[in-house]
């Protein structure tokens, strides 16, 4: 399992500009509290954070999958593809240990036509990561979920790149039409 307190990041990639995950993401921490969609409200206008050095535990042991996962192409730095890779945990009720997935979030879609998706996803389909794709829904709201490697897996098989991109694109359609809840956060309902 990946130790969250101590990652090991992939050499030579960097944040940089991107600040992808100060607005895709749920913040629900006792110090922060940001629904998804919204951009953190310590966010300069330069894109830094302005409590960078006492930023919350949530905040500081962060990484998305384009610094943690070496097999995710190079390409897909979230503020430069939309799609925001991260890591996923996944157990059946009373089974350990924890089993790690990952999920490709495809924040717009210009994001179905990222350079290195199609191959990032047959990656981790052909390792036998479970893999899920996830659609934002309106700021404030749950994202659409599913998990594809199964459906992936003969595309995968087949290295059949147009079958899996189609089969992206029935995914990020379908998510699209979720049923979308507000988020809540620390007993409040944001919207």
């Amino acid at each position: 399992m990946l130790d969250d307190d101590n990652p090991v990041l992939v050499p030579n990639r960097e944040c940089g500009d991107c600040n992808v995950c100060c607005a895709a993401l749920t913040i629900d921490d006792p110090a922060l509290q940001k629904p998804p969609g919204f951009r953190c409200r310590n966010t300069l206008p330069d894109k830094s954070c302005g409590i960078y050095d006492g930023r919350p535990r949530t905040c500081r042991v962060f990484f998305c999958g384009y610094r943690r996962l070496k097999w995710v192409k190079d390409t897909l730095r979230p503020d430069q593809s939309d799609v925001l890779v991260n890591l996923q945990y996944e157990s059946k009720p009373g089974e350990t240990p924890v089993r790690m997935g990952v999920s490709f979030t495809l924040l717009s879609n210009a994001a179905l036509k990222a350079e290195g998706l199609a191959e990032s996803v047959a990656a981790a389909v052909g390792a036998g990561v479970p893999v899920y794709v996830q659609i934002p829904g309106p700021p404030g709201f749950t994202w659409a979920q599913a998990r594809i490697d199964d459906a992936l897996r003969p595309a995968v098989y087949a290295r059949d790149k147009a079958a899996i991109l189609r089969l992206l694109q029935q995914a990020h359609r379908q998510g699209r039409k979720g049923d979308f809840e507000p988020v809540k956060l620390a007993g409040r309902t944001s919207a």
